[in-house]
C-alpha cells in the first residue's frame, strides 16, 4: 500500500471554529452560557404565570437562545466572507435560527397573551399566533417603530417551508426563501427588537445583537 508523507500525514485542514483556541486568535468566543440568559427571559415574563409553568419556559427559552448564538456565529460570517460552509448547510442553518426564533417570539408572546386574559397556563391552553403575536407587539413594540409584527410574519413564512404533512401537493422547495436576506436578516433583526426591551438584562457579550 501506498504511504503517506509525514508532510501529508501531519498537515491539517484550516477549519472554522465555533470556540477560540489558543493558537486560533480570530476564531468566535462563545462566552454567554444558558443561565446567563434567564434574567433576560425572566424580566421579559409577565408576573402571575404558573410557577411550574414559567420554571418550564424560562427553561427552554434560554437553551433555545444559546443554540441561536451559535448558529449566527456561522451564519453572519460565512454571508460575509463566504467559503465557510457548504451552501446548502447554510440555508439550512438560516432555516434553523427562524424555527428557534419564532419558538422565542411564540413563548414570549404567549405567556403575555395569558395573563392579559386571567390565565396562568396550568390548564395548557392551546393559543393561535393571531392571538399572541398582538401581545408580542404591545410589549416588545408598542409604537410599531420596529417592525416586529412583519418580521415575525416573515419568520413564520421561512419556517412553514418545510412542512411536509401534504406530500402530493407539495412543490420543489424555493432554496432562496432560505437566503441570508430572506431568512435570517428578518428574524435576526425580530431579536435585536425583542432584546431592545429589557437590554441591561441580556447577557454582555452575545452576539444576537449585532447589526
Amino acid at each position: 500500500t501506498h504511504r503517506k508523507s509525514r508532510h501529508h500525514r501531519t498537515r491539517r485542514p484550516n477549519l472554522f471554529y465555533l470556540i477560540e483556541l489558543p493558537e486560533k486568535p480570530s476564531g468566535y468566543v462563545h462566552r454567554s452560557t444558558a443561565t446567563d440568559w434567564q434574567a433576560w427571559i425572566r424580566k421579559c415574563l409577565p408576573a402571575g404565570l404558573d410557577q411550574e409553568v414559567q420554571r418550564r419556559l424560562i427553561s427552554n427559552l434560554k437553551h433555545v437562545l444559546v443554540g441561536l448564538e451559535m448558529k449566527a456565529a456561522l451564519i453572519v460570517p460565512h454571508a460575509k466572507q463566504g467559503t465557510l460552509l457548504f451552501e446548502s448547510y447554510f440555508h439550512m442553518l438560516n432555516f434553523e435560527f427562524c424555527v428557534g426564533m419564532f419558538s422565542i417570539c411564540e413563548g414570549l408572546g404567549s405567556a403575555l397573551w395569558l395573563r392579559e386574559n386571567a390565565l396562568d397556563g396550568s390548564n395548557a391552553d392551546r393559543i393561535s399566533i393571531e392571538q399572541w403575536k398582538s401581545s408580542l407587539e404591545k410589549k416588545f413594540d408598542p409604537e410599531a417603530k420596529l417592525g416586529l409584527g412583519a418580521d415575525v410574519d416573515s419568520v413564520k413564512s421561512v419556517r412553514d417551508k418545510l412542512d411536509q404533512d401534504r406530500l402530493g401537493a407539495r412543490e420543489n422547495i424555493n432554496w432562496h426563501a432560505f437566503s441570508y436576506d430572506n431568512a435570517f436578516t428578518p428574524a435576526a433583526r425580530a431579536m435585536r427588537s425583542l432584546l431592545s426591551t429589557n437590554a441591561g438584562d441580556a447577557p454582555k457579550e452575545t452576539n444576537l445583537t449585532a447589526e
